[in-house]
């Protein structure tokens, strides 16, 4: 009975030696893989202590495997803020797979890993603690990060570079482009990418584009890499630009920089016509042209210096030395100013004179301008102007002008002797009254005394009487001829007293101003005599202008006042002349004392009057300014130097 039982247990028994010697097996094979793993894959308790941690987690941490088996998990994390992190993750997930965390060496080195790890648990589903495996992914990071910065290097220097760059797939789609070629097109990135390159070339180009597209990525070296070209902007217009073309290596795709040159097109252009016209204007210019190295050896010349100088061709001056056709004495002033020459770079209207190819001395001009290389003078451009018919039209035009200024200068005295005329006329009918009142008052004392001798009466006291009135009545007529032969006569420099100046303009005038108003309003501040320097029948008749023109500017009644004073330091003596006429009107205060103009008949005056004012007042060093409004009236400042009297 046990035989047939053993019997019937038998593969039971070989079953479980099976099962235990392929869980053996398994368990080797598991040791190995944890053995021979290149991933560290460590084992802990609940406590985080390490159980077990194979060659590839020896490695990592920098420990030996005595040292590990004594540390505990959470010295090996860079921070307990680390450590904390990851419990809290894994014991709410139970597991976390790819983990990025760092971890410190025994050097102290902080590395970057991948963590997979599970909770270890029980059959019974106890917590046991940790296991896992973990991947040192420094360099991999290291090198992602400097992948990465390298590829915002080149994409800054894509967007930022000053040329339009745009990348073309091979079947010449735009996949990218940069902001700068937005800005040359027109277009945005929208209206570009995806759409073919061709789009925008001359459609005569585009064939010929198209086969170095496709040949380049044959051969690159086979067709050209920079091309200039044409490109359609937006808004229609043919800009040109050089294409530069490379293929980015390890793709299909191409690169093109492209550089607008329309402007330096434009340029260029215009600089070739800029120096035909140069050729042009020098061919055809009536002065000799010609460049000299700096021992004025002619290495150019035009037309007119080959005729000029009795040549056939240019090529026969060529070499020759300018010195060969001028004088000595001149050649040796252009050596002696060769050093201010270079220094300055020009030096203009250099005469001298040169018999031409027929003998007859001519009269030129040069000017010579230097070219520099490197600020260093390196050759001359001689320029020869035959100024023969200018001299000799200079001196007819001094000759005329020395004429002009003498008829100027009569012409100028007869106007000047005219407003005296006119003046002294304006001034006739004053003075005669002036003459006459003080004659009637002689002769009416005169007949007086007459009636009373044919009388017989004679008393003394009415005899003396009458005579002493004779007498001031002759002295009246007396000072007014006095002051009439000062103002008429002509005047001589000297050092005379202000006041008397004054006084002959007041008495001269009397009979303008006395119908305008009863009394000039004076006041004499300057201590009397004020003495100045200058010709005392121009400051007189200065005066009496100035005494007339008020005067007139009052229609009907008004004040004349006179205000004479010294300046605070009494080196100058003033003279205020107001009235309360009708004033200056804007359009005629900056004509005054610029410009003859008058307002008045030509009975009344020339219009040189204040023109005359003003220079008189200039020949005296003196000053003159007036203020005006309209309606209100004038006032003018008249400013003397005082002659002071010199010490002994």
């Amino acid at each position: 009975m046990n035989e047939k039982h053993n019997s019937s247990n038998k593969p039971l028994d070989n079953e479980l030696k099976d099962k235990e010697t392929l869980e053996s097996e398994s368990e080797d094979i598991y040791r190995s893989m944890f053995k021979n793993s290149i991933d560290a894959m460590f084992i802990t308790n609940t406590e985080g202590k390490i159980i077990d941690g194979n060659q590839a987690f020896l490695d990592t941490s920098g420990y030996n495997k005595e040292e590990i088996l004594n540390l505990n998990a959470m010295d090996l994390y860079d921070s307990p803020e680390t450590r904390e992190k990851f419990l809290e993750d894994i014991m709410r997930a139970k597991s976390v797979r790819n983990y990025e965390i760092k971890y410190k060496r025994k050097d102290g080195t902080i590395t970057t890993n991948l963590l997979t790890a599970t909770q270890r648990i029980s059959k019974s589903g106890k917590f046991l603690g940790f296991q896992g495996t973990i991947r040192d992914v420094t360099q991999q990071r290291i090198m992602e990060k400097a992948l990465k910065e390298s590829q915002f290097q080149y994409q800054v220097l894509f967007e930022n570079s000053g040329s339009s760059m745009v990348i073309v797939e091979a079947d010449t789609t735009v996949s990218l482009m940069n902001t700068q070629f937005e800005k040359v097109s027109g277009y945005s990135k929208e209206e570009i990418v995806g759409e073919s390159f061709l789009k925008h070339l001359p459609e005569i180009e585009r064939e010929r584009i198209i086969q170095y597209h496709q040949q380049r990525r044959i051969d690159p070296d086979s067709v050209p890499r920079i091309v200039e070209l044409k490109l359609i902007a937006k808004s229609g217009e043919k800009r040109d630009f050089v294409y530069t073309v490379a293929l980015i290596p390890g793709t299909n795709r191409s690169l093109v920089s492209l550089m607008d040159v329309t402007i330096l097109k434009k340029t260029e252009t215009a600089l070739h016509e800029s120096i035909e016209n140069y050729k042009t204007l020098v061919g055809i210019s009536p002065d000799a042209i010609i460049k000299t190295d700096l021992k004025l050896n002619v290495l150019m010349a035009n037309q007119q210096t080959v005729v000029f100088l009795g040549f056939k061709k240019e090529e026969e001056l060529i070499g020759k030395n300018l010195l060969e056709f001028i004088g000595e004495d001149f050649g040796q002033k252009v050596l002696s100013l060769a050093d201010e020459i270079n220094r300055e770079g020009r030096y203009i209207n250099l005469d001298f004179d040169m018999p031409n190819p027929d003998g007859y001395v001519i009269n030129l001009s040069a000017s010579i301008s230097v070219i520099y290389e490197n600020k260093q003078p390196q050759a001359y451009i001689v320029q020869v102007r035959n100024v023969t018919s200018y001299k000799e039209l200079e001196n007819q035009l001094t000759e005329y002008t020395h004429r002009l200024e003498e008829m100027v200068e009569d012409k100028a005295a007869q106007l000047m002797d005219q407003e005296r005329a006119v003046m002294l006329g304006r001034l006739a009918g004053s003075i005669g009254h002036d003459i006459n009142n003080p004659l009637q008052y002689v002769l009416g004392n005169a007949e007086l005394l007459g009636v009373l001798l044919q009388e017989g009466k004679v008393d003394m006291s009415k005899l003396i009487s009458l005579n002493e009135r004779l007498i001031e009545g002759c002295y009246r007529i007396g000072d007014v001829s006095k002051r009439l032969r000062r103002v008429s006569r002509k005047g001589e420099l000297t050092v005379f007293n202000i006041y008397d100046a004054l006084e002959t303009a007041i008495t001269m005038t009397r009979g303008k101003w006395r119908y305008k108003c009863e009394n000039l309003d004076i006041s004499y501040i300057a201590q009397s005599p004020t003495m100045i320097k200058g010709v005392e029948n121009d400051i007189s008749h200065v005066l009496m202008n100035l005494l007339v023109n008020a005067s007139q500017a009052i229609e009907v009644e008004g004040k004349i006042k006179i205000d004479v004073f010294t300046d605070e330091n009494k080196d100058n003596v003033i003279i205020e002349i107001e009235d309360t006429g009708v004033g200056v009107s804007s359009d005629v205060i900056d004509k005054i004392g610029k410009e003859s103009f008058t307002t008045k008949s030509i009975e009344e005056g020339t219009g040189l009057g204040l023109l005359w004012v003003y220079e008189i007042m200039e020949q005296h060093f003196s000053k003159i300014s007036f203020e005006s409004e309209v309606n209100k009236g004038t006032k003018f400042k008249l400013t003397f130097p005082i002659e002071k009297e010199k010490e002994m």
